[in-house]
């Protein structure tokens, strides 16, 4: 049970939002949910899952007027809570998260027995509604890696315009970088609203260490950056609320929320239709032309698998018919991290009492939002650097670190900010395995991380710039001290040492959350393949993935972004593949 005040807070803030800006929960503005009885047998398009891909393409698909568009989601709307960008991570716990976890890791997450936790979006919008908002594409590098591996189309150059076809980005100097940057999309990206004193102070220290502020998403991405993030007005700018609900009208799209897809029909090696169940109801539907699979790197996999799809040996030992043979469920990747903790004198960092009144709620509530409930889980700074890993070079940096001034679970008003060292390129990689043949079963998630030791090295060196940027002198103008309090499992051993560093990082694991590659993208002669680039399955006719699950690697950075253009360049490859219009011009087919 929560605290009564913080009970309070939240009853006051929905009030509020209610009151003053109604129109950002108006049902009218939000996708028409289609009752049962009103649903057909037959679409041209099936999209499973309502997520950051599959709302983009349901969008980008319905602009063909003659194509009838069916997009299935297990969850519902939005709620002023998820809105609301400083209170993410209080969803984590609630009907709008699948609420997953990882099997037990040997060097992970030993805090809590090496279990740890995996929050997926399971609403409208899917986890851009869940998500911490950093707006961030990755490095060039990484796509012309995809394309490398036999992946046209897919090359920095060839990506960079889906990129651009989605942004709406609000900060007036990064509208005139036409080459980097646009206006007009559906995806508003916005700068923070709200900023602590702390972000000059990361900025400063960033480049007392030898590092240049830049835009992290143009030209070069080694460096600082003052986070952007999916913000639209100072409130969360999901996929959902950016995509789905401007074409809610259209008359070719049907939203059916509360429908959980169980199963993919095929016939002959074809993908004919889904089979879902919603309000205790199981329904068939057909498919005139594909069938598109959105559903995320976890629910995509566990999907296929249930089908048919998948691992043969793996099908064979849970009694399933073999559709395909194919590795659905391995080369999962993500980014892996550890945090430090510092306090500040004065107080500075966002606090409970920063937000836990009625002025606060009352900016946050107005329809152009400013203060602290603005701020995205606290992330003000995002730093790329190079470990002595990485090849210094070339601009392709191998840590992320998420400079933080905000503790959700603090008991008291300390002004407690942290880093959260990340290795952005992991060379370990996991899997995914079914449970049971049940598909309301969550599936076996292994990421195996630091099974390759290189990736537990270059961790520990990006603590080792977090501890760098926060005895700098910009830092200790805020007289920034460690707080050890938060690893008392790691106190045996002496602070900043090899030792130590080892003991946070398998012990006080975290991750933000980019599980990706389960179902990857590559020519017919990578055995690891399941779709080929233009995200059809190999040897299945009219069913595609079009998600993160189809990262050959993952990216250098936070995924949203880069799912967005996953889903705006699969629609242009769909839209080409049929002979209707696109919004880039076609390459290939």
């Amino acid at each position: 049970m929560q605290p009564p005040n913080i009970v309070n807070f939240f009853i006051i803030l929905m009030a509020s939002v209610a009151y003053y800006n109604y129109p950002s929960i108006d049902p009218n503005l939000r996708a028409i949910n289609v009752p049962t009885p009103e649903l057909s047998q037959q679409y041209d398009f099936i999209i499973v899952g309502a997520g950051s891909a599959g709302c983009v393409l349901a969008n980008r698909l319905t602009e063909i007027s003659n194509w009838t568009v069916l997009l299935l989601e297990v969850g519902g709307e939005e709620t002023i809570i998820s809105d609301t960008p400083l209170m993410a991570v209080t969803l984590w716990n609630s009907s709008l998260n699948w609420n997953y976890t990882t099997t037990r890791q040997a060097r992970a997450c030993l805090v809590t027995d090496g279990i740890c936790p995996w929050p997926r979006g399971r609403v409208i919008g899917g986890s851009s509604t869940l998500n911490f908002m950093a707006y961030v594409r990755g490095n060039r590098r990484d796509y012309d890696g995809w394309a490398a591996l036999g992946n046209p189309g897919w090359s920095y150059e060839e990506v960079l315009p889906y990129f651009l076809l989605s942004e709406d980005n609000r900060n007036p100097l990064y509208a005139m970088d036409t080459i980097y940057h646009s206006t007009g999309g559906y995806q508003t990206v916005s700068d923070l609203s709200y900023q602590t004193s702390l972000v000059s102070g990361y900025l400063a220290a960033g480049e007392e260490i030898g590092f240049q502020i830049r835009d992290i998403n143009a030209e070069y991405q080694t460096g600082f950056m003052p986070v952007q993030g999916t913000l639209r007005n100072g409130s969360r700018c999901s996929t959902g609320k950016a995509f789905l609900r401007p074409v809610r009208n259209r008359t070719n799209l049907y939203v059916a929320e509360g429908s959980f897809v169980t199963k993919i029909n095929f016939m002959n090696n074809k993908a004919v239709g889904v089979t879902f169940v919603r309000n205790n109801q199981q329904i068939n539907v057909t498919a005139k032309k594909e069938v598109i699979i959105s559903a995320g790197s976890i629910n995509s996999a566990q999907l296929l698998m249930l089908s048919g799809v998948g691992p043969a040996n793996e099908l064979n030992r849970f009694g399933i018919p073999v559709i395909k043979n194919l590795s659905v469920g391995y080369n999962l990747q993500d980014h892996v991290g550890a945090p430090l903790f510092y306090k500040t004198n004065p107080s500075v960092a966002i606090t409970a009492s920063s937000y836990e009144n009625i002025e606060a709620i009352l900016e946050y509530s107005q329809p152009n939002a400013t203060g602290p409930l603005t701020s995205p889980v606290g992330i003000e700074t995002i730093a790329f650097l190079n470990s002595t890993l990485a090849n210094s070079s070339i601009d392709y940096p191998d840590i992320e670190i998420h400079f933080t001034s905000y503790v959700s679970y603090l008991e008291n008003n300390d002004s407690i900010w942290f880093g959260v060292g990340l290795v952005i390129h992991p060379q370990s990689s996991g899997r995914i395995t079914l449970q049971s043949t049940d598909p309301y079963q969550h599936p076996l998630i292994d990421p195996n991380y630091f099974s390759e030791p290189q990736d537990l090295q270059t961790l520990m060196e990006s603590l080792k710039y977090v501890s760098l940027i926060a005895n700098s002198t910009a830092m200790q103008k805020y007289n920034s001290v460690f707080q050890d309090q938060f690893f008392t499992l790691c106190n045996n051993y002496t602070t900043y040492s090899d030792e130590f560093y080892n003991c946070v990082i398998k012990t006080y694991t975290t991750t933000i959350f980019h599980p990706v590659g389960t179902c990857k993208m590559g020519p017919s002669t990578d055995t690891e393949a399941v779709v080929n680039p233009n995200l059809q399955v190999h040897g299945i006719e009219n069913l595609r993935v079009i998600d993160a699950s189809i990262m050959p690697f993952v990216t250098g950075g936070n995924t949203n972004a880069p799912v967005i253009m996953i889903a705006e360049h699969g629609a242009d490859i769909i839209k080409a593949y049929y002979n209707q219009p696109t919004q880039i011009p076609q390459t290939t087919k």
